[in-house]
């Protein structure tokens, strides 16, 4: 575009100039440059529109050169600047062969001009003239090279920012490999110890039924939590093999929520915690069922874990005019203020129950991602001593 502008230009200045042979060059390449345009954008074919172009317009060039003044004229300009801009665009394999292009016909034609000088035309009707044009073809060649350099510096920025994001992605998956790897490496193999050593008990001594009792309740909780981290690391690693797929249908929240509260209502009862609900039946938002019982199974799940003996958590839902807003609440002891920022993240630690359950910090970075997959959002409010409230908000049933 930049070269139809300049060739559209120089059509009228060289005829007023008195070179009506270079305005005519000068609309055959203002031709050129449109097919090339056409033919890089809209035809998607951008390197053969190099290579045509620019032997093309070399070709035109050397024969301008001949109508217009030779070496006293502006041609050599030109063919410095049509190299430079070559140089900006071409595929780096062929750079040689734009240089040796260049160097050959520029070579070439000074030595006609020298052996041969009958063969140039001086069409400048006055010194006057040959000045302006020479000081034409400057300015014209400085502003492309200021053109093209700064499309080239922008470019070069834009893929630097592309670089710098596939840096940071790679960091990021470097992170996830290295919190999957001390999932599997410690915090899987401990539990699956620990049911070792309970069965070897068993197995070795003498046990009265108040200890069988005991040792049958502890391995409980252990095959409980190893199976909650094992469902949360195969969802996880799933997702990352194959990509999030989401399966957005209407969903009932009731539906979805009273299943849940079954299944925790024994471990809520171990921990004397009340267990309050309050859910409209007649709700139904936009989601996909699988990922929503995952997020909502981690949210009540982390409120039992971290409320203590005998403490309260409510469960309600509320809708706006397009949201519904589920929201879960304990009055445990809060979220450390040094933990908030990386609560979401593969960079949360590991932590500790009020009653040392376990938790390895990978289900609240999946609700997050299965929360917004969905359209929705999920937050929280924690105030250390006063408990803690996680929001989860979905869009509405039209």
């Amino acid at each position: 575009m930049i070269g139809v502008v300049a060739t559209i230009y120089n059509i009228p200045f060289n005829y007023y100039i008195g070179l009506p042979e270079a305005s005519l060059i000068s609309f055959l390449l203002c031709i050129v440059f449109s097919l090339l345009y056409y033919l890089s954008r809209i035809k998607n074919k951008f390197y053969i529109s190099v290579l045509i172009g620019g032997i093309l317009i070399s070709a035109l060039l050397a024969i301008n050169y001949f109508f217009n003044a030779g070496v006293e004229g502006p041609s050599l300009l030109l063919f410095t600047l049509v190299y430079l801009l070559l140089s900006f665009v071409a595929p780096s394999r062929l750079y040689v062969f734009w240089f040796f292009l260049n160097l050959i016909i520029v070579s070439g034609l000074l030595m006609i001009d020298y052996f041969y000088p009958e063969s140039i035309i001086l069409r400048y009707t006055s010194r006057l003239n040959r000045t302006v044009d020479i000081a034409s073809t400057y300015v014209v060649g400085i502003v492309l090279i200021y053109l093209a350099t700064y499309f080239f510096r922008k470019a070069y920025r834009a893929e630097q920012r592309l670089v710098e994001e596939k840096s940071k992605v790679l960091e990021r998956l470097n992170a996830e490999k290295n919190k999957l790897f001390s999932i599997i490496s410690h915090d899987l193999r401990s539990p699956l110890s620990s049911v070792q050593q309970y069965l070897e008990i068993i197995k070795e001594t003498e046990l009265n039924d108040s200890q069988k009792k005991e040792i049958e309740a502890d391995l409980l909780d252990v095959v409980r939590n190893t199976q909650e981290m094992l469902f949360n690391l195969l969802s996880w690693s799933t997702s990352q093999m194959d990509g999030l797929k989401v399966n957005l249908t209407q969903v009932t929240i009731y539906a979805v929520l009273r299943p849940i509260l079954e299944i925790y209502k024994p471990l809520a009862i171990k921990k004397q915690i009340h267990l309050n609900h309050s859910i409209d039946t007649t709700i139904s938002v936009v989601a996909d069922r699988d990922m929503l019982q995952l997020i909502v199974r981690n949210l009540v799940g982390n409120a039992i874990k971290f409320t203590p003996f005998g403490g309260l958590i409510t469960i309600e839902t509320m809708q706006t005019d397009t949201h519904c807003l589920i929201s879960v609440k304990d009055n445990g002891d809060g979220i450390k203020p040094e933990d908030k920022e990386t609560i979401f993240s593969l960079k949360s630690r590991v932590t500790f129950g009020t009653n040392h359950e376990k938790g390895v910090g990978l289900g609240l970075f999946l609700c997050k991602e299965y929360a917004e997959v969905q359209q929705g959002k999920l937050w929280f409010e924690s105030e250390t001593g006063s408990g803690t409230s996680f929001y989860l908000s979905l869009p509405l049933i039209k």
